[in-house]
Order: structure tokens, then C-alpha cells, then sequence
């Protein structure tokens, strides 16, 4: 298996925990999306809370994520830098303060309403990629680190990660010279194998619940994936 493959199977599995929470919440679905019929493109986006702003944070990393027939056809790697959407305009804040006279997809997930940010952020992928995504999940370092905790120690040639994923991730792109891409999947391998001991699976799943509870991993729309979490359960998606 790839290792866009793992990265992608490691972010639904969060994904689909916090879908499961979702679930019991609210105890029905009401989205009309099947994901589990046909070809669908989930994007994911990697947000950055320390740059503050009313949202969730920037945004720091995406991938695009294409499935058929509810498997994982293919995982792309969506790197922000440059990407602008082709009307909207930035934040006053930003004009003023930095001059921005585009809208990035950077700083996509200003807003503080969460749908607002990721529809933008959809729009941008797809003029810039022309991805058109169904479905979209905001992760944040926080859940990243609170997974790797309920697993760990997570090691990458010899050094613990645990503690800061993105220092880490951020440390072997500037000073090992790898590309974003290339560190997250030094992260997301360990964190594969770690997973396969059941006992740790179970605390990955627990973990990722809080995580959504907590509004580290956001979906929307929030139920779409509840049918593939009925369908599937996650043993099948290792």
C-alpha cells in the first residue's frame, strides 16, 4: 500500500470517528450524499491554529482524497501555496495589515463559521486543480498530537514524536530538506503499524472521538459518512 494511501486511510479513520460520534448524537443522518456509490473526491485540510484569526486556523497542508464505490482509489497532494480564489476577497484585517489583494487558500478558514471556510476552500482547490469535492475534514495539529499520545510512542528514525507533530513535521521539512508530503508520511507509517495492535486501535478510535467532541476535526457536511461507518466499521479500512 502507498503511503498517500495510508496517509488517506489514517485521516478517514479519524474521520470516521468523529462520524460515529456525530451518529450517536443526533441518531440519524439527513445528507443525501452516498459515498459508498460511484466516484467521490473528499479534501482534506491540514489547519494551523497558531496563526490566530476568528477561525480554525490556516491552512497549512490538503490532500484530495478519490474514492469509488466507497474504496480509495487515490490520494493528491495539495500544497497552498499560491492558490487563490478567483473572486472572493480577503479579510479586511489582511488587506490592511499585509496588503493581500487575493483570497488563499492559506487563509481560506478565516471565517469563523466553519462552512463558510470550507466551501471557499473548496472553491479554490477546484479552480486551481480542478478537483470538485464532495466532502471536506479540518484537522488540526492538536488532534494529530492527541492520536499519536493514545498510540505512542511514536518513533521516526529514532526520534519520539510525541509531543509536536508539526514542529517535527516542520523539522524535517526545513532541516532535512523533505517536501511536506514526504514528512507527513514519516509521521503517518509509524502510526499505521502502531494501529495494528488492537488494544491501540481501540484508544486511536477514543481519542479521535474526543478530538471531534472537541472541534479538532471538523467535517462538513458532518454526517456524510455515516453510512460508510455502518457499512464498513473501520476493521475494513486497515
Amino acid at each position: 500500500m502507498s503511503w498517500k494511501k495510508k496517509i488517506a486511510i489514517i485521516i478517514l479513520l479519524i474521520f470516521i470517528a468523529g462520524i460515529l460520534f456525530v451518529a450517536y448524537e443526533y441518531q440519524t443522518t439527513s445528507s443525501d450524499l452516498n459515498v459508498l456509490e460511484g466516484d467521490h473526491n473528499i479534501l482534506i485540510l491540514c489547519a494551523d491554529p497558531s496563526e490566530k484569526r476568528p477561525g480554525i486556523g490556516a491552512v497549512d497542508m490538503a490532500f484530495v482524497v478519490h474514492t469509488h464505490d466507497g474504496n480509495i482509489e487515490n490520494v493528491t497532494p495539495i500544497y497552498p501555496g499560491g492558490m487563490a480564489h478567483p473572486t472572493a476577497s480577503p479579510p479586511e484585517y489582511l488587506k490592511e495589515t499585509q496588503g493581500v489583494t487575493k483570497l488563499y487558500l492559506h487563509d481560506s478558514l478565516w471565517d469563523a463559521n466553519v462552512e463558510t471556510g470550507t466551501k471557499l476552500a473548496q472553491e479554490i482547490v477546484q479552480y486551481n486543480t480542478g478537483y470538485k469535492t464532495d466532502v471536506v475534514v479540518v484537522v488540526t495539529p492538536d488532534a494529530i498530537d492527541a492520536l499519536i499520545n493514545a498510540i505512542g510512542p511514536i518513533y521516526v528514525n529514532g526520534t519520539d514524536v510525541t509531543g509536536s507533530s508539526i514542529a517535527f513535521v516542520r523539522n524535517e521539512q526545513y532541516n532535512e530538506n523533505m517536501s511536506r508530503g514526504e514528512a507527513v508520511k514519516s509521521v503517518m507509517n509509524p502510526m499505521i503499524d502502531a494501529i495494528k495492535d488492537k488494544s491501540k486501535f481501540s484508544a486511536f478510535l477514543q481519542a479521535a472521538t474526543a478530538q471531534y467532541a472537541l472541534g479538532n476535526i471538523v467535517v462538513v457536511p458532518k454526517d456524510a459518512f455515516v453510512k460508510i461507518a455502518i457499512a464498513y466499521g473501520f476493521k475494513s479500512l486497515l
